[in-house]
């Protein structure tokens, strides 16, 4: 069939306007929602979810807390406060780790979730849809993000009563502008890695040496300033770094500096073009790179 053909049959039968409604986009919300909706639907079909979204983020934040009140007490020590700034730890890390939450699951979960949906045997009908595959890592990392500030929440409410840390209520707009611009920028981060995945297959490895490697860099329970220099360099193009250093000066000390914030934003949003070009591309030439082995449903 000519293009000319081709063209009078979408305009002239009864489905013409269905089938033109399927051309490719750069993007498609309804099915990046409708992906969402999938992920969340299922999620909370188990009601223990709850239960380790909320609970097992403390745990894993417990050991670290008790050490350092073992080695420092419960207050602070003179070489914490002389390379931080600030006077007490709990707080400092706590905040640390609301932040993290968002970073520890777009490692984990964004990217795995072809994974998951290779084992479920859904991966090769997804990838036949007449939909953007942005739409999909979207809509995997709208619902993974729900899901996370969920945790996040709990997290925080229950490290402020545990330990009576307290945080300034009045930043919580920039806070959250902040956050979201982290957010968005892990967003590319993962697409990166769902690419990673959909070639080597099997991720844990793969993972577990991103999410360490990207815990070690964040300044999460001691200073940027306790990091060796070649690792601060390394650190600052982690969109958690400035997120939390940011974050953490608004929420302790309640003091909004423009100049401050808008080195923050501008160095986040260079961060979100960085990861979002880096990680479409990655993805699409991992989805080529499998599609022409054909081993888009293999283990």
């Amino acid at each position: 069939m000519t293009v000319a053909e081709t063209e009078h049959f979408e305009t002239e039968t009864p489905n013409g306007a269905y089938l033109r409604s399927l051309q490719p986009k750069l993007m498609d919300w309804s099915a990046a929602r409708v992906f969402a909706s999938k992920n969340l639907r299922i999620a909370i079909r188990y009601p223990a979810n709850f239960l380790i979204w909320g609970i097992l983020p403390l745990l894993w934040y417990a050991p670290y807390l008790l050490m350092m009140i073992a080695i420092a007490g419960p207050g602070t020590s003179q070489s914490f406060t002389e390379l931080s700034g600030f006077d007490g730890f709990i707080t400092f890390s706590v905040i640390a780790v609301f932040v993290y939450q968002y970073v520890d699951k777009s490692v984990w979960s964004v990217g795995n979730n072809f994974r998951w949906e290779q084992f479920s045997g859904t991966l090769e009908p997804l990838f036949v849809t007449p939909v953007p595959r942005i739409s999909i890592l979207v809509g995997a990392a709208f619902s993974d993000t729900i899901q996370c500030t969920f945790s996040a929440v709990i997290l925080l409410i229950i490290s402020s009563l545990a330990f009576g840390v307290t945080y300034a209520l009045t930043m919580v707009a920039p806070i959250v502008i902040l956050l979201t611009m982290m957010v968005f920028a892990l967003y590319g981060f993962s697409f990166l890695i769902a690419g990673m995945i959909l070639v080597f297959k099997d991720p844990s490895v793969l993972t577990e040496l991103i999410s360490n490697i990207t815990y070690v860099l964040s300044p999460i329970t001691y200073p940027l300033q306790a990091l060796p220099a070649a690792a601060r360099y390394a650190a600052v193009l982690v969109p958690s770094t400035v997120a939390i250093v940011a974050i953490r000066e608004l929420a302790i000390t309640g003091v909004f500096d423009p100049i401050s914030f808008l080195q923050a934003f501008g160095w986040i949003l260079g961060l979100i073009i960085g990861f979002w070009t880096i990680g479409i591309l990655a993805f699409r030439w991992g989805e080529r790179w499998t599609k022409d082995r054909g081993s888009m449903g293999g283990f």
